[in-house]
Order: structure tokens, then sequence, then C-alpha cells
């Protein structure tokens, strides 16, 4: 019986061995959605959402009519000279006997301005933890939104070091080829053995780098932490600065701080004035009904109906109670007027940013053209038998640098891209109805600062490819092959082979909200 039953048990465990260790595809979306499905920022906030509804629920309470029923069964007896009469003749004391009672009580408030304050400033406050739990979801978003970006960076990083493997394998191979045809000299050998080494070392680097960023991702989207991710979407840069006027107009309308700050200077309002109105009369109907009796075929109804009118003469607390509210009605200002010039200078910042950031693309760009174009006039000159090997190598680091600096650039442009977003509160955009929620075990999401992560434009045709950058916007083609230098007379030294490297596709870049067509 075991022995049939075996083939079945490998086959589970096998089928959950890659159950367990498949790699996890998200895209932005997906990875925001499950960080709010129960990450720790995120639930506090719901958290305090409910509990600001109960609080509502309470002080609805008192302004619905209340009933309550009894039904009592006891066994007495009473000492008549408690009620100040004695019967001659009879013992004090009368009983023990049996009762029945069955009573019925109702009240409602007719007239209670106070009650009512209270409730309203009660439903404001539900209303700004509700914006507040709206607040804490953008902020987990945007902080998923950098880990993510982290982790592009990081496999933009690793293709960049292959591709520098790539390059200098072929140099070393070249430079050994020359020093054997006698052309070439044993440093040069040495040279290409230190580059190709240093980007092995940078290769090992990236790596480290880019799992760490996945198993921070992991843990903030509540996934297993033994898997891998595999990032859905590419890194989007943007390409135009919106205007600060519809940025200022955008950031006041959805930014959920703002909308809180109005619904606790709305609450403070009504608790003044729910304050205010106990000192105002009161009404409220008052019934009472009771059917008692001895035993249960002789019980009698008795009622009590009453209209109640309550004036306020003399409460000392009254008047502290509105003191106080005063008080935190002028500190509910205060943070608003504060939190307004917050989301003012939140906004210009991030345009700065933003455009800043663009503008080093732009510069990062020239820079790639330049060392692209003194990489190539260094290989002519080299290959014609005029250059040196260490003008070469000069070269090459200029350009892999270059390239370095516009990986940077447009990976600051994509972060604050995602931080203009944040300020703007339309970042919401990336994850829609946030009532749609994925389950899991989100941990607590960090708080990053910005990890760039870009991508860069296509080289030219005669530059070797030692750190491929990504297609731009649109582009999912591979670089062209280089062209072979020119020969010069014999006897040639050997060219350095072409490196060619496929270009991962991109998606096209987003319009960032707000800007004009």
């Amino acid at each position: 019986m075991l022995s049939k039953r075996l083939p079945f048990l490998l086959l589970a465990i096998s089928v959950s061995a890659r159950a367990q260790t498949e790699p996890l595809r998200l895209t932005l979306g997906d990875a925001i959605r499950r960080a709010l499905g129960t990450g720790t920022q995120a639930e506090l906030a719901r958290s305090n959402e409910e509990l600001a509804r109960i609080a509502r629920s309470e002080a609805l309470n008192a302004l619905l009519p209340q009933a309550d029923a009894k039904l009592m069964r006891y066994n007495q007896s009473i000492n008549l000279a408690t009620f100040g009469f004695t019967l001659p003749g009879f013992p004090p004391v009368v009983g023990p006997f049996n009762v029945t009672d069955a009573q019925l009580a109702a009240a409602v408030q007719v007239f209670n301005i106070a009650a009512l304050r209270r409730y309203q400033s009660l439903q404001s406050s539900a209303n700004a933890s509700r914006y507040q739990s709206q607040q804490a979801e953008n902020d987990v978003a945007a902080a998923v939104a950098r880990l993510y970006l982290m982790v592009q960076r990081a496999q933009s990083q690793i293709a960049a070091r292959q591709a520098d493997i790539t390059l200098f394998s072929r140099l070393l191979q070249t430079s050994q080829d020359e020093f054997k045809a006698g052309t070439g000299t044993r440093l040069d050998v040495a040279q290409a053995n230190v580059q190709l080494a240093r980007a092995r070392q940078a290769l090992l680097v990236a790596q480290n780098d880019r799992q760490n960023a996945a198993l921070a991702l992991l843990n903030a989207v509540g996934a297993d932490e033994s898997s891998d991710v595999v990032i859905a979407d590419a890194p989007n840069v943007p390409t135009s600065v919106p205007a600060i006027d519809t940025s200022l107009a955008s950031a006041r309308t959805q930014r959920p701080e703002l909308r809180q700050a109005e619904e606790n200077e709305r609450a403070a309002k009504l608790t003044v004035d729910a304050a205010r109105a106990r000192l105002l009369p009161s009404v409220s109907l008052d019934f009472e009904g009771d059917m008692s009796g001895n035993h249960t075929n002789d019980l009698h109804w008795t009622r009590r109906i009453a209209a109640n009118l309550g004036v306020p003469l003399f409460r000392a607390d009254i008047n502290a109670n509105i003191a106080r509210a005063k008080v935190m009605l002028h500190d509910a200002q205060t943070r608003r007027t504060q939190l307004e010039r917050d989301v003012e200078q939140d906004v210009r910042r991030s345009l700065m940013t933003l455009q800043n950031a663009e503008s080093r693309v732009g510069v990062a760009t020239e820079n790639v053209q330049v060392a692209e174009e003194a990489l190539t006039v260094s290989r002519d000159r080299r290959a014609a038998g005029y250059g040196s090997p260490v003008e070469v190598d000069r070269a090459q680091d200029a350009y892999r640098q270059a390239h370095e600096d516009l990986i940077a650039a447009q990976a600051d442009a994509a972060a604050a891209q995602f931080d203009y977003e944040h300020a703007t509160g339309a970042i919401r955009s990336y994850f829609g109805d946030a009532d749609a929620r994925s389950t899991g075990t989100a941990g607590s999401v960090p708080i990053p600062p910005p990890m760039p992560s870009g991508v860069t434009p296509s080289v030219p045709q005669n530059a070797p490819e030692a750190n491929p950058p990504l297609m731009p916007p649109g582009s999912a083609a591979t670089a062209p092959a280089p062209q072979p230098p020119v020969v010069a007379p014999q006897p040639p030294p050997q060219p350095l082979p072409p490196v060619v490297v496929p270009q991962p596709a991109v998606m096209p870049p987003t319009k960032p909200p707000g800007v004009q067509p």
C-alpha cells in the first residue's frame, strides 16, 4: 500500500516545491494593492476609521428613543414603621408575600441641541478618519513605488554589468592576441584583466542590491520572501513638467490631508456649539408602565407619562467645557493653515525636483553622445596605429561613467515623478478603488529615500556597448551592430571586436497628471 502511495506523495511534494519557488510577477498597481491589503500603516488607519464610526453610533443613540422591559418575581416583607405609621394589633413587619412585577420604560429626547451638535461633531470626526485612512494609503503607495523602482534600477545595473563583462572579456582576448602577435605589451593584458575583474565585482554588487531590493518589496506586499519577484512594468520617465497653477489646484482637491483638516475644523466648531448648547433647555418624554400583583391571575396595570423640561441654572463645568472647545478650535484652524502651506511647499519642491531631474537627463544625454564620439575616435586611432591603449581605456571609462550618469538621472526623474504624484494626490490612480484589496500578511512598509531607477537611449552604431542602457520610450529593438574601424597600412593591430547586447523593451512614459496637451 505504501509503495502505491509513494509516487503520489512525491508528485505532491514536487508540485508544492515548484509552487513555493515560482516567481511572483508584479505590476506596480498589483504591488500597491497587495501592500494595502494588510499593511501595518493602512490597517491601523482603517482601525481608527472604524473607531470613529463606533463613536458616532454611540452619539446617535442619545437622540433615538430608549426602551427597557423587565420581568420580576420576588418574595418580600415590609416594615410599616419605615413608612411612618403603625397598626394596633398588627406586627410592624408585614409578610413575607410573593410579588409578580412586569415593567416597561421608554424615553425620547424631543429637544436637545447639545446632543444633536455632539452627534454632528462626531460625524465630522468620522469623515476625517476616512480621509486619514486615504492619506495612509497614499503614503504606502508612494513607499511601495520607491521599492518597485529600486528593483527596476537594480535590474538595469545587472544588465549593464553583464555587458561590461562581455566587452572586457573580448578586450582581454584581443590584448592576448596582440601580445602573442608582438603588437601588444604585457601591460595591455594586465590592464584588461584588471578591468574584467572590476566588472565582475560590480556585477556581484548589483546582484546583491537586486536581491535586497526584491526582498524589501516582497516583505512590503506580504508575499513569500523565499520566492523571487518578476517586475512586469518598465520604468516610466516623465516627458514634461506640469504647470504650477494646475498642480496646486490638483493638490487642493485631491490631497486627503486637506480634506481631513477641513473635517477636523468643522468638528471643532460643532464641539463649541455643543458645549454652548448645554446652557439651553432640553425637553424629553418619559413613559413607565407596570403590571404587578401577588399572583399571576390578579395582575393590575399602572402607568406614568411625564414631560420633562430641564434648564441648567448653575453648572460650573459648562463654561470650562466651552473654553476648552474654543482652544481646540483654534488649534484645528492653526493646523489647517500650516498644512495648506506644507502642501504648497510639497508641490513646489516636487516640481523643482522634477524639472531639475529632466534637465539632468538632457545634460547626461549630451554627455553620452560626447563620450561615444570620444570612444569611437580613440578606437579608430588605436586601430590605425596612432593611439595608445591608455587612451582607449580612458575613453571606455568616460563612456561607462556617462551611461551611469544617464541611468541615475533618468532614475531620479522617475522617482521625482512619484514624489510629484504623491504631493498632488494623484498617486491613487495607481491602485484605484482602495476597497479592492488583496489578502496577505503584508509587513510594515518602510519609507526609503528615493532610489533612482531609469532608462537610457540607444547607442550609435560605431560605439561599443560597454554599459548598455535601456531603449528610449516606445522602442523595443536591439542596439545596432557597430561598424568595423578603418584599418591603417600594414602591419595593423587587430581591431577591437564590437559587442551587441539585446535591449529590453520598455513601455512608453506616462504623462504626469496635470499636464495640459
